[in-house]
């Protein structure tokens, strides 16, 4: 390979400007205190460990009574360590609205009719509902492209056509020259179609999803759990179904389009109009209100006067999976018993000798094996701190892990060493933020930082897994810390004994340590990058 030598010289210029910049960075921030860094230890975190993943509370499945308990267990704690409640009136508890849902499969439909002709579609095999939710609907269709209406984007699918009571037609996912956009969700899916009128929507899924629709269909017609639709907490309702293959061939037909118009859709704005054709949905549901769940949320106030008013985030789900129908108990030591013991340990450390400038917000969140409902809620629902005073979210997910050096089994290849942790998500909203997290991993333990799930590219995803999305989504700066999946994962042999206390309490103090100096900064950190897409470009 050839490399020039004003290459190579300005290539060296690059890494020693970087160098010297980072340096600069760890000299101008100063460290927690070596008392409250020492305050996060193995002994400890095997302490709350024991109780959190013990086969007495069973598993702490979101539903059950030992959920409720451990909820007692880590807001006792964060009282004792002299936080106060984060929810309403002082409570450390932010209660979540859980239902369960049926669908009657049988008295589901949804009819196309045009010139006194009518087509039936069947729930499952051509269509399916969101959030399991009931829906009715009949009015005349208008395709509305994306269905995006923000004109300060230079963009509005919804100039020009009159969807005020109709059924609207839209693609999921948005235009190239939006990918990087910031689009609240006033602005799209069913927040645009509720501010302009619309009564329903049906959605063309992305072409991954239609493609594997024959895989997908029968998981919408089983018993859900999950949140009630926006509209029941934020007065915008908005009933949405999801277009299968068939239903998305006859919409295009009524366009007088080929189905590659819709399933692999790159259009333009002015692309809306009428279809001439109407519909009537009907989605039959029978809705249970499930088992009370909550969050647990608690505040150290921070020191400064000024900037006490900004919050840095500390999370980890501290919810796991339902005992088996044999009895077996799934203790989640790692998953994600580990997270929640680092999230107690570091929210004890901040009450050790000065208190930092920022406020800190420590939240265990509930349902995250559900669907991240407990983090949904705090985000899009009723947050417990507005999301603008939120800084940054250091966000703990399995952590208590390391591979013996003579592990051979191929379900722990990517288990981390002692030495290592991914480190995910640092660089995707603030170049900032990513630089303070390698100067004080540099500064601290040294831990060797791996990004192979950091990469948008790779198959799991991780990203977009764990609660912290819900937050990045919303633009605020995240560090997702995980130590890989092992063959315990989500079985009943994920216990305290395999747990490396002595990684996690390096693994602790080095995000302490990074969220300290977040916290003290005399400036929030610099956003300069817009939010990562899903996996449908929203």
């Amino acid at each position: 390979m050839l490399f020039s030598t004003f290459r190579l010289k300005a290539a060296l210029s690059f890494v020693a400007a970087f160098l010297l910049t980072a340096a600069a960075v760890g000299a101008s921030m100063p460290l927690p205190s070596p008392d409250a860094t020492a305050s996060i230890t193995a002994r400890d975190l095997r302490k709350h460990l024991s109780f959190l993943a013990s086969e007495e509370l069973g598993g702490r499945y979101t539903l059950s009574k030992s959920n409720l308990i451990a909820a007692r267990y880590l807001a006792s704690q964060l009282e004792y360590y002299g936080y106060r409640g984060a929810g309403p009136s002082g409570s450390f508890f932010q209660q979540i609205p859980l239902y369960f849902s049926k669908i009657d499969v049988a008295g589901s439909r949804l009819t196309l009719g045009a010139n006194g002709s009518k087509r039936d579609f069947k729930y499952g095999d051509d269509f399916v509902s969101e959030g399991g939710w009931a829906v009715k609907a009949a009015a005349s269709l208008v395709f509305v492209g994306y269905g995006i209406s923000s004109p300060r984007n230079g963009w509005d699918d919804f100039s020009g056509v009159d969807v005020k009571d109709k059924i609207i037609v839209a693609v999921a996912g948005r235009p190239e020259s939006l990918k990087g956009a910031n689009i609240p969700e006033a602005e799209r899916d069913e927040g645009a179609a509720f501010s302009h009128g619309a009564a329903a929507e049906i959605v063309i899924p992305a072409q991954d999803l239609l493609s594997a629709w024959a895989q997908i269909k029968n998981s919408f017609q089983h018993d859900r759990v999950g949140l009630p639709p926006k509209g029941a907490v934020t007065g915008s309702p908005m009933s949405r179904v999801y277009a299968g293959p068939d239903l998305v061939n006859a919409l295009a037909a009524a366009m007088n389009k080929e189905p590659a118009f819709l399933k692999h859709y790159e259009g333009k704005p002015g692309a809306s109009a009428p279809i001439s054709v109407s519909a009537s949905i009907a989605v039959a549901v029978e809705i249970k209100q499930a088992t009370a769940a909550q969050n647990v949320a608690g505040i150290l106030e921070g020191s400064d006067a000024r900037l006490k008013e900004e919050f840095v985030v500390f999370s980890a789900h501290y919810d796991h999976l339902e005992t088996g129908k044999n009895g077996q108990v799934y203790k989640g030591a790692d998953d994600d018993g580990s997270g929640t013991a680092s999230v107690l340990e570091i929210a004890k450390a901040f009450t050790v000798g000065e208190r930092p400038k920022r406020s800190i917000l420590v939240i265990f969140h509930t349902a995250e094996e559900l669907g991240l409902f407990g983090s949904e809620y705090n985000t899009d629902y009723q947050p417990v701190v507005p999301l603008e005073k939120l800084v940054a979210d250091f966000n703990i997910d399995m952590v208590g892990r390391s591979k013996p050096d003579d592990d051979n089994d191929p379900r722990d290849a990517r288990l981390t060493d002692k030495n290592s942790i991914y480190i995910i998500g640092a660089d995707k909203l603030s170049s900032e933020l990513n630089q303070i997290s390698i100067q004080t991993d540099e500064d601290t333990e040294r831990m060797r930082f791996d990004y192979t799930y950091n990469d948008d590219a790779n198959p799991e995803r991780f990203y977009y897994r764990s609660d912290h999305y819900n937050y990045a989504r919303h633009g605020v700066p995240i560090i997702f810390y995980f130590t890989g999946v092992h063959r315990d994962y989500h079985q009943p042999t994920d216990t305290v004994d395999k747990i490396d206390f002595q990684k996690m309490e390096r693994i602790d103090r080095m995000i302490f340590a990074t969220g300290w100096r977040v916290a003290n900064l005399d400036h929030r950190v610099v956003v300069d990058k817009k939010p990562v897409a899903d996996s449908n470009g929203q």
